[in-house]
């Protein structure tokens, strides 16, 4: 069985996403769901996936920053960012920048494999720093972290979040009620916290086959990285998240860089030999810009007959550097709209330029067209 398939058979066995205690509160956020159907795209600014080790982005300068904002403001003609990481600095400089630029920030802190209380520090400094920009009159929502139930410990059984993924898919389908009750109650933890530093639209970024009980936020929020053969397949699956009566926006939604990508969805990224020095992408992926590009359109499209904001991740990955050599193309296994070039392909302080890839077109090919046409 297709490790998505599990999930969501596990998740229906769990209650799903049809918790009690449905409310209709919240459903006309001041400043929440009025972007229009523009597509939007998020913004690394650099995540800590292990303690001791440097951060994603490993090369960042304000001046590369301010540079990206413009192209995503001004190329890509977003309405709206979505602004993660970890260094809250960093997240705080870019927020401020991005809402300089006329962008809503959607800003969403991330601190994998740390303690439940260190998380929750992390999220309440964030929503202090992004609260002091938003009576600024900033476009502020702030998403209370992203996919807990594999990034933070004591949800899933594993020491970090790459065992976590490993054993969620092989969890027997009456551990998952259990699941679903620990990941509400750290949810309801962070909106808290979030509430009482931040005093705008506050929502989660939750993994499609995460048992959320939405009723906690202001906004349903959602990392959609299913994949259907049709359009109908995919409005029926959108509809669940209707029946909380709040605002839905898609958090992150993408694809890799290769044919097969988009059926593969958030694993797509998993075609890299790091047991390699240095790693290399597998034996038969071939890098395929079209296959990615298609499917971006194709999402935008839906999404935007559905009147759903959403934010195609993502933008920039230095982490994985292109490469005129197959098995040295990390871009393939990459998510990004662009690719980057580094002067120094293993060296991830190279100083690097990056290349418009047929994503990035699709992307502001819609864009272009949903202003023109007044949508």
């Amino acid at each position: 069985m297709k490790r998505a398939t599990f999930l969501r058979a596990a998740v229906a066995a769990a209650g799903g996403l049809a918790v009690a205690g449905l409310t209709s509160e919240a459903s006309a956020q001041p400043d929440a769901g009025r972007e229009p159907l523009r597509g939007g795209v998020t913004y690394d600014t650099g995540v800590l996936h292990y303690r001791d080790q440097p951060l994603s982005r490993a090369r960042w300068t304000r001046a590369l920053m301010e540079h990206d904002l413009d192209v995503i403001a001004g190329r890509l003609n977003c309405p709206s960012v979505s602004v993660f990481g970890t260094e809250i600095d960093r997240q705080t400089a870019t927020t401020r920048a991005a809402a300089e630029r006329g962008l809503t920030v959607y800003v969403q802190p991330r601190l994998y494999d740390h303690s439940q209380r260190e998380i929750l520090d992390h999220l309440a400094e964030s929503a202090r720093q992004v609260e002091r920009l938003r009576r600024q009159g900033a476009r502020i929502v702030f998403a209370a972290g992203c996919e807990h139930i594999l990034f933070t410990p004591d949800i899933v059984p594993g020491a970090n979040f790459e065992e976590r993924i490993a054993n969620i898919g092989t969890l027997p389908p009456q551990e998952w009620p259990n699941v679903a009750n620990r990941l509400n109650a750290f949810l309801a933890k962070a909106a808290a916290v979030s509430r009482q530093n931040f005093g705008g639209t506050v929502t989660y970024g939750g993994a499609f086959f995460e048992p959320v009980d939405w009723s906690v936020f202001d906004m349903v929020g959602v990392d959609y990285y299913e994949y259907f053969g049709t359009d109908a397949e995919y409005r029926a699956d959108l509809a669940k998240y209707r029946k909380w009566n709040k605002p839905l926006t898609i958090m992150e939604f993408g694809s890799c860089t290769y044919p097969g990508a988009p059926q593969r969805g958030g694993s797509g990224y998993d075609i890299v030999d790091y047991e390699q020095v240095p790693p290399v992408i597998r034996p038969g992926y071939a890098r395929d810009e079209h296959a990615q590009a298609g499917h971006i359109a194709r999402l935008l499209r839906i999404f935007a007959a559905e009147r759903i904001p959403a934010h195609v991740y993502t933008f920039v990955n230095p982490g994985a550097p292109h490469s005129p050599v197959r098995e040295h193309d990390m871009d393939i296994a990459s998510f990004s709209v662009v690719k980057t070039v580094r002067d120094r392909h293993d060296d991830p302080y190279s100083r690097y330029r990056w290349e418009a890839k047929e994503s990035f077109r699709a992307l502001a090919r819609h864009n272009a067209w949903r202003s023109h046409s007044g949508m």
